[in-house]
């Protein structure tokens, strides 16, 4: 046993190790930092189709949520420097290298918040804002020749060259496809005249297309608002920024601005010291404040230094390492909980075990040794543990020994005080242990408490029951019968059986027990009529006819056994008289109580029971060879006259008269 829980222990560990591992090296538990370089940024998201389109941006945009920003990006690199060689290939003004921290490299797939198609700007860390033109709209309805639709974006120059085309390739959007196509046409009827020219399956279809309209910004607007996707909610922006620009000319001030960028950034990537790199994007923006950039870096560098400083350790762990952490160690409580309970329990064994032993050799001693006193020690049972050992072992030999011997094992059972501990086992809410005190004292014979056992003969549990009837057997010397009185629950047989055993082994006194066929239990009626043929009571003859015609028919199968056990003659013709009444297992019942008293008078009966073809021919031939006038010589009769079937009935009858 103890070697299986030190298996399943060693294989728990296992799979914990084998978890941690692939914990581990999921790319989802990924810390690592990556760089990137932003082309564009927005407080709300825009599909990065849209990005590649307005940006001519053909390398695949990725989008993250940074500082209540989305930052749109292309490429991924490992370090500062590549990145840096390629971002003179981003064919987008004012793109930047960005370091994306783990927390924040995986893409954004998808936002709750709703999306715009406004413009996007790109402005550089090192370019200040300038007041944009105003755009607007005019939509027109535009006939174009379809391709093909997909629900991915394709570069429109794969059909360019799929179908050798000199005319160009555009795509828009409707209902989430991708559709590509070629043309421009006012008309349904222009486009199909241009679709009967091409040698590959295309078909019309039409789009509104929005075309910008410029306008210039008013002069007298020097303020004028930014574009929401440039510039920085107030919301987003530390209180810090809000200083005043050193007094220096223009062009220190840049070149100074410049060399706080390069020197923040090498900090940060770098050094990846935030505190220093904090410092001087700080120093950046007191120069120009109109920059979002250094201010973007602050409020990341802030929400770092939080997260290092705020967030426990423990919410680090992922939560399937925790609940696999949680499982080991309930498991591990469990093996040492059980590894202790188990050597406790092994140590009471040896140590009862010891005492049994000890307490064996003092009691004999003391019994059959004259003149020896009572042993020390058993007095020195001073705890309820040593109590309990001291009178099982006083029980088990009480119940083996007679006589004088016996005498003076009660006197120790009482001169030790052991009563005192039966008595208050009576009193136990647990009818275990009241079953256990009513048992000792009905042995000892002590009389104390038989108002306490009376009160359990009704007890709706069938062994507490049980002990509090053959307890009072014992104990009510001048009527040991007397709770059948009180008996209202069922007297099982089971329980029946052990009273009956009683008896015979203490030679308790037997009482009439026709007295109990009146009773209103009619398990103790049955009980009365078992016991009146166990003990041959024959002056219970004439209470026991009325029986043969009760309802209940196991007081009528005890009825018929009883009378044919009595054997008195009187019996015969009330039985033949209800054999017409009763079932096969009554008839059956009949018949063998009649066999108990041969008489001459049954010949014809039986001779009328034997002739018709029934299960019953065993019975009745049975009953026919004991009557001494049919005896063998009837048997012989039927083997000569009757059926095959009632000659086998005949022989088996002949061979069990000749060996009997």
């Amino acid at each position: 046993m103890m070697k299986s829980r030190y298996n399943i222990a060693i294989y728990i560990l296992v799979i914990f190790l084998s978890l941690s591992a692939g914990f581990q090296q999921s790319p989802c538990q990924t810390n690592s930092t990556v760089y990137k370089i932003q082309i564009a940024s927005s407080t709300r998201q825009i599909p990065t189709e849209q990005i590649q389109r307005e940006l001519s941006v053909n390398d695949l945009v990725t989008v993250h949520f940074l500082n209540k920003r989305y930052k749109y990006c292309v490429g991924s690199y490992a370090s500062f420097e590549e990145a840096q060689k390629n971002l003179a290939n981003v064919p987008v003004r004012g793109a930047f290298v960005v370091r994306i921290p783990g927390s924040a490299a995986q893409e954004l797939i998808g936002d709750a918040r709703p999306k715009t198609t406004e413009k996007i700007s790109t402005i550089s860390p090192n370019q200040a804002i300038q007041p944009a033109t105003i755009e607007e709209y005019k939509t027109e309805k535009v006939f174009a020749l379809q391709l093909a639709a997909s629900r991915v974006f394709i570069d429109p120059k794969t059909f360019t060259s799929k179908f050798s085309l000199t005319e160009e390739v555009r795509y828009f959007q409707k209902d989430g496809w991708y559709k590509y196509v070629i043309g421009r046409f006012a008309t349904a009827d222009e486009a199909a005249r241009r679709m009967s020219q091409l040698s590959f399956p295309v078909f019309v279809t039409s789009y509104v297309e929005k075309t910008p309209v410029k306008k210039a910004p008013p002069k007298v607007q020097e303020t004028q608002e930014k574009d929401d996707t440039t510039k920085a909610s107030a919301d987003t922006v530390p209180p810090e920024f809000d200083t005043i620009r050193p007094n220096l000319p223009k062009g220190d001030l840049k070149e100074l601005y410049n060399l706080k960028i390069k020197e923040a950034d090498n900090a940060y990537n770098q050094l990846q010291n935030l505190n220093l790199a904090r410092k001087y994007y700080r120093e950046a923006t007191l120069l120009d404040p109109d920059k979002n950039y250094p201010k973007d870096q602050i409020i990341e560098i802030d929400r770092q230094l939080a997260s290092k400083q705020t967030r426990p350790i423990y919410k680090n762990i992922n939560t399937a390492v925790f609940a696999t952490i949680g499982f080991i160690l309930v498991m591990v409580i469990v093996l040492i909980i059980t590894l202790i309970l188990r050597t406790r329990r092994q140590k009471l064994s040896r140590q009862k075990q010891k005492l049994r032993e000890e307490y064996q050799d003092s009691i004999t001693e003391y019994l059959f040794n004259e003149g020896t006193g009572q042993p020390e020690n058993l007095r020195e049972a001073d705890s309820q543990r040593k109590k309990q050992i001291l009178i099982d072992e006083i029980m088990q030999l009480y119940a083996n020994l007679s006589g004088e011997i016996s005498n003076k094992l009660r006197e120790l059972y009482l001169d030790l005080g052991l009563d005192n501990e039966s008595v208050q086992k009576t009193k136990s809410p647990q009818w275990h242990v009241r079953a256990k005190g009513f048992r000792e004292l009905a042995q000892m014979n002590i009389q104390t408490v038989n108002d306490q056992i009376e009160l359990c003969l009704n007890s709706t549990n069938d062994i507490l029951r049980m002990e509090a009837q053959l307890a009072m057997v014992r104990l009510n010397f001048e009527e040991p019968f007397s709770f059948l009185n009180k008996l209202e629950q069922p007297f099982t047989s089971w329980e029946q059986l052990h009273v009956y055993e009683m008896i015979q082994r203490y030679q308790i006194a037997v009482p009439e027990f026709s007295f109990w066929l009146s009773s209103r239990n009619e398990t103790i009626v049955v009980f009365a009529i078992r016991m009146i043929r166990a003990f041959k009571q024959d002056n219970a003859f004439a209470m026991l006819i009325p029986f043969l015609k009760h309802e209940n028919y196991e007081i009528r199968e005890e009825t018929y056994m009883t009378l044919g056990d009595l054997g008195n003659p009187q019996a015969l013709s009330l039985l033949q008289e209800r054999f017409g009444y009763e079932s096969q297992p009554g008839r059956l019942q009949i018949l063998r109580a009649i066999g108990k008293i041969p008489d001459e008078s049954n010949v014809e009966f039986l001779r009328g029971v034997l002739e018709p073809s029934s299960e019953l021919r065993l019975e009745a031939a049975d009953a026919l060879a004991r009557i001494e006038s049919f005896g063998v010589k009837g048997i012989e009769t039927i083997l000569k006259r009757s059926d095959e079937d009632l000659q086998a009935v005949a022989r088996h009858i002949l061979d069990n008269k000749i060996h009997r």
